[in-house]
């Protein structure tokens, strides 16, 4: 990547940490932490089923649901079935939401270069039209991006400058 000027930008002369990728990174740690979010993109939402399909117990389970409603990506939401008494599930909130561009990359890229002779498990599908999606990068313009070096690299407004 470059900087403005087209020139590599002085990378050591710059703090940018914590980075904007470090602090996604750390808001989906543990690695328990990102299973729970791809169930909630898949559509889980009860704890049952989070328990079941992610295979951890239930203490760790809680701690996780717990630490991921503080940080605003699942909201609980109460549901009573007849004769049973109330529970919660949980649901994506619009800060989780905005996290299924970078899932579907993710996806994306596992099947691209991880998933080898094994093939992808998962195959995500328009639901107006069933053709499959993917993520595309655009500029705040609308141009797609192909390339990393068409992307211009710079310190951000919360980056200090080293002395």
């Amino acid at each position: 990547m470059t900087h403005e000027g087209g020139e590599p930008w002085d990378r050591d002369a710059w703090d940018i940490d914590p980075d904007s990728v470090v602090l996604t990174l750390q808001a989906l740690a543990p690695h328990s932490t990102g299973l729970i979010m791809r169930e909630a993109f898949y559509g889980t939402r009860r704890f049952d089923d989070f328990l079941r399909r992610t295979g951890m117990s239930p203490g760790v389970l809680s701690a996780r649901l717990r630490d991921l409603v503080a940080q605003e990506l699942l909201v609980k939401v109460p549901y009573k079935e007849p004769g049973t008494r109330e529970r919660a599930e949980y649901r994506l909130t619009e800060k989780g939401r905005d996290l299924v561009p970078t899932m579907v990359a993710m996806i994306g890229w596992a099947d691209r270069w991880l998933t080898g002779e094994r093939k992808p498990t998962m195959s995500l599908r328009h639901s107006g039209c069933g053709a499959p999606v993917e993520a595309v990068l655009k500029c705040g313009h609308g141009h797609e991006i192909h390339a990393a070096r068409e992307i211009v690299a710079s310190p951000g407004p919360g980056a200090t400058r080293l002395s």
